[in-house]
Order: C-alpha cells, then sequence, then structure tokens
C-alpha cells in the first residue's frame, strides 16, 4: 500500500473515532433528560446505553464484545495491508476501523454503561412508523463502510478483473496472429 491510501486510512479512522467519541459526549451532556426532535416522525436525538451487540442482542456480555472489537480491528488492518491498494478502499476501511475503535472505546471506559447511543430514526413502512434502533456516528460509520466494501469487492474488482481478462484475451489474441 502506497504512502497516501495508509495516510487516508488512518486519517479516516481518526477523524470517525473523533467525531463519535465528541457527539457521544454531547449527547450525554445534552440529552441526559430530554429527547430533541430534529425531523418530526423521522429523526430524533434521544440518549440510550446499550450494553449489547448491535440492535441491542446479546446484553451484558461486554467482554466478548471487547474482543470481538479487538479482532475486527485486527482483521480491518490486515485486509487494508492485502487489499486492491484502491484509494477508496482505504477510505472505506477507515471508516469501519474508526468506527470499531468508537465503539471500543465506549466498552472499555464506559463498561457498566456499554456503549452510547443518540440517533434514533423513524421509518415508514407500509404507512405504519417503525424505530429504528437507536445509534451512533460509530455504527453509521460501520455500516456505510460495511456496505462500500462490500460495494467495491463485489462491483469494483469484478469489473476490474473482468476488464483485466478481456485485455489478456485481447494480448493472447495479438500475438497468435
Amino acid at each position: 500500500m502506497g504512502l497516501r491510501n495508509t495516510i487516508w486510512f488512518y486519517s479516516t479512522a481518526i477523524d470517525v473515532a473523533v467525531i463519535d467519541q465528541v457527539t457521544k459526549y454531547l449527547a450525554r451532556q445534552s440529552l441526559a433528560h430530554k429527547s430533541v426532535t430534529l425531523i418530526p416522525g423521522l429523526l430524533d436525538l434521544r440518549l440510550a446505553y446499550n450494553t449489547g451487540a448491535a440492535f441491542s442482542i446479546l446484553p451484558n456480555w461486554a467482554p466478548l464484545f471487547i474482543l470481538v472489537g479487538l479482532v475486527a480491528i485486527y482483521a480491518i488492518v490486515k485486509l487494508r495491508r492485502t487489499g486492491s491498494g484502491s484509494l477508496w478502499a482505504s477510505i472505506w476501511l477507515g471508516m469501519l476501523f474508526g468506527g470499531a475503535i468508537g465503539n471500543l472505546i465506549d466498552r472499555i471506559a464506559f463498561a457498566g454503561r456499554g456503549v452510547t447511543d443518540f440517533i434514533d430514526l423513524h421509518i415508514r413502512i407500509k404507512g405504519s412508523l417503525s424505530a429504528w434502533p437507536t445509534f451512533n456516528i460509530a455504527d453509521a460509520a460501520i455500516v456505510i463502510g460495511a456496505l462500500l466494501v462490500l460495494y467495491h469487492v463485489y462491483v469494483i474488482e469484478k469489473r476490474r478483473s473482468e476488464a483485466g481478462g478481456e485485455q489478456e484475451s485481447h494480448d493472447e489474441h495479438e500475438t497468435q496472429d
């Protein structure tokens, strides 16, 4: 990996982790006794704590989630080192890395309380309003980063390999003539 990609990877991760921690701090300070409606029927800010994994599954298993977070961080760094070398892939993996760090900080620093969540999104499905599980900036970065990495792997890299295969086939045809 080039220096430029490495800088973008770590810069993205640091930005995500810092923004996540600052917004969680502000949420704990400002939303302790109230919620704030930003877009009626769609988006509220509401303080919640999650001792479980995504969607609050397996509550109070903090040691397991700390271990899973550390393994995820290791895997993300390893994947970046062995990845495609794309600048965009480095940025998207940086989002995953920063999100994992942001939630890991909460799990370690606030072990009894868990991860701070504060973004409360409502989705209208077939005319009925449903609440999405409350989340935070780290969660959003993880989901968006993961979707973009998957897109990169399954769409961009596939196109690249198909184009490379066509080029190789074209090159072989020319040498046979």
